[in-house]
């Protein structure tokens, strides 16, 4: 009776444990994917880009006379004060 019971309780600790380790790999494919998913989300490539098309539209708005000298500076300024402290920038 001992044996059937050491048999027994074998079977339900092999079931238990390919049953977590299912879970456990199920697991870590699911945290790979959400961080894939956030890091294409995350990705900013065009942001050279942007910034350098709001530099030409302040410029070209400066240029005719839609911004005046102060306003052109102080916007350019604090353009080039947020990329200065842009952390993704090289």
């Amino acid at each position: 009776m001992r044996e059937i019971e050491q048999t027994l309780l074998w079977k339900l600790i092999n079931a238990s444990l390919l049953q977590w380790i299912g879970l456990l790999v199920a697991v870590v494919v699911l945290v790979g994917v959400i961080i894939r998913i956030r890091t294409l989300f995350r990705e900013d490539a065009d942001a050279a880009a942007d910034n350098h098309q709001l530099l030409t539209s302040i410029s070209d708005l400066h240029r005719e006379g839609d911004l005046s000298e102060d306003e052109y500076r102080s916007i350019k300024g604090r353009l080039i004060n947020k990329l200065g402290d842009d952390p993704g920038e090289p």
